[in-house]
């Protein structure tokens, strides 16, 4: 049996030819260029298989016109990845609201019919259920995983089928002077994850479902696109700018700073600017692109993560507790020197005090009553944390962290709104990874803090309905002993549709 035919590639691009918006006043250049930033985000609809990480090597991007249409390759297109292949980390961006940069560049304007994109490996943690094994295609030796009684992470490498898909615009697009646009992938993760299942045995390959869609607006904010949650490594300070690479695609982004740029976190500092910003630091930064040429990004806020020194510190998500805690590799800033990489799992020895713990809540935002993160006790399956490692130590075959510092950070996660209790709700319907792990339910609070998106983007909370799809963002808690989980919601991006969790099939 096969599950989870991923739907056949599907373009839902509305693009307007815009000669006549040459006129609008902002844009100055005489060049023949068209300013471009081509975005990535993963619209990721309810899956039963709980993937934990997911890398994809993007080998090319570029846009084609008539006399090229025929292109399986970007040798002499117009291309969008200017510093080459870019692999990026797709789980954290899971719903159309979230974006991640993988390039800016400029084009010549023309009249362009198509997009090519080629890709080249992937890599996937994924939970597998007890008494089932997942396994890979990869050659000669397939990757294999076995749960016996008790769930357990695997790190596959599903073979990605086809490498080159040409996706054409449904109009020719028309790309003006001086008009930056955003080219935009939204790739659906679990569309393009197909499951072959025998008996109890499921392979996993990759066939790319994915969107492509262009704009030219700008938002209310004024930006063409604002890209939220960067973590990483600064690797320089210069004159009203600092650059940090980020974690989810490995490239270097320079971020302007402003008047109203704010700066979180930096406790050796008290000058809140850009004088507090020093390379090595690992920081998280939300930036817009300016619509204007040429493109600008400019940061709303930059937040020092701190207690996380340069070359020990790493993102992961807690895929077990109890006595012996362990931690998958999700995220690895430029400069560790430890030698984890993404999708390794690793046990964690905890810090032994509550001066060990902090959570990376904005700054401004007071945590609900009732909910703690001081200890061991507190760590909870499907947590996202930031941990500063004192060493790596590996014997027998099983790697052991030990950190000093542990920071919450928020964890991503779809589900089914199951009740409604306001100003909070319940979520039901999560992935195997939570069910697994005895998670049926998890609780999730709202307040001032939380913004809407998708469905509910100007209704909020009372514009959700029971049976409502969504994409959940907040601090998972631990609701103690018999409990479900606590969620202090940051987002909501309401799916706009109703049903039950089961998987996909033709």
């Amino acid at each position: 049996m096969r599950k989870r035919i991923p739907v056949f590639l599907v373009v839902s691009i509305a693009i307007a030819f815009i000669a006549s918006c040459g006129g609008s006043g902002h844009h100055t250049t005489t060049q023949n260029e068209v300013p471009v930033v081509l975005s990535i985000s993963d619209p990721e609809q309810l899956n039963s298989v709980g993937v934990l990480s997911f890398d994809l090597q993007i080998t090319g991007a570029c846009l084609l016109t008539s006399s090229d249409a025929s292109a399986t390759s970007c040798s002499g297109a117009q291309n969008l990845l200017p510093n080459g292949a870019v692999t990026v980390q797709l789980q954290n961006l899971q719903n159309g609201g979230e974006s991640d940069v993988l390039a800016t560049t400029e084009v010549p304007a023309d009249t362009y019919t198509a997009v090519l994109l080629t890709f080249g490996t992937s890599t996937a943690a994924i939970n597998v259920d007890p008494g089932t094994t997942d396994n890979d295609t990869v050659t000669p030796t397939p990757d294999s995983c076995t749960a016996a009684a008790t769930p357990t992470v695997c790190e596959l490498s599903p073979v990605v089928n086809p490498t080159s898909v040409t996706v054409p615009f449904t109009n020719p697009a028309a790309l003006t002077a001086g008009q930056p646009v955003n080219i935009a992938i939204s790739f659906d993760v679990a569309d393009s994850l197909v499951e072959a299942t025998a008996g109890s045995t499921n392979t996993f390959t990759i066939d790319p479902s994915f969107t492509v869609s262009e704009n030219t607006t700008a938002g209310a904010d004024g930006n063409l696109l604002d890209v939220n949650n960067v973590m990483g490594t600064v690797t320089n300070v210069g004159t009203g700018t600092f650059t940090v690479t980020d974690s989810a695609t490995g490239q270097p982004v320079t971020i302007t700073t402003g008047n109203n740029t704010t700066f979180n976190g930096f406790t050796s500092c008290t000058t809140n600017n850009l004088a507090c910003v020093a390379a090595n630091q690992n920081v998280s930064v939300n930036y817009g692109v300016s619509d204007t040429s040429p493109l600008v990004q400019t940061a709303t806020s930059v937040t020092e993560n701190g207690g996380i020194n340069f070359g020990q510190g790493f993102e992961g998500t807690v895929i077990q507790t109890g006595a012996t805690p362990m931690v998958l590799v999700t995220y690895v800033p430029a400069g560790n020197t430890q030698g984890v990489s993404v999708g390794q799992t690793l046990t964690l020895v905890p810090p032994s005090t509550s001066a060990g713990y902090s959570v990376a809540t904005p700054a401004g935002q007071t945590l609900p009553s009732g909910v703690s993160f001081a200890g061991a006790g507190d760590l909870v399956d499907g947590q996202n944390v930031l941990i500063d490692s004192t060493g790596i130590a590996t014997a027998g075959g099983v790697s052991t962290t030990t950190a000093d510092q542990i920071v919450l950070e928020p964890t991503e996660f779809n589900g089914t709104v199951s009740a409604l209790n306001s100003p909070n709700f319940t979520v039901n319907g999560l992935n195997n990874f939570y069910l697994d792990n005895n998670i049926q339910n998890v609780n999730f609070e709202t307040g001032t803090q939380t913004t809407y998106g998708g469905s509910v983007s100007t209704t909020g909370y009372n514009g959700l309905t029971v049976g409502d799809q969504a994409n959940l963002n907040g601090f998972l808690f631990n609701g103690g002993v018999g409990q479900s989980p606590v969620v202090y919601g940051e987002n909501v991006y309401d799916n706009g549709q109703s049903g039950d969790l089961e998987r996909k099939a033709k």
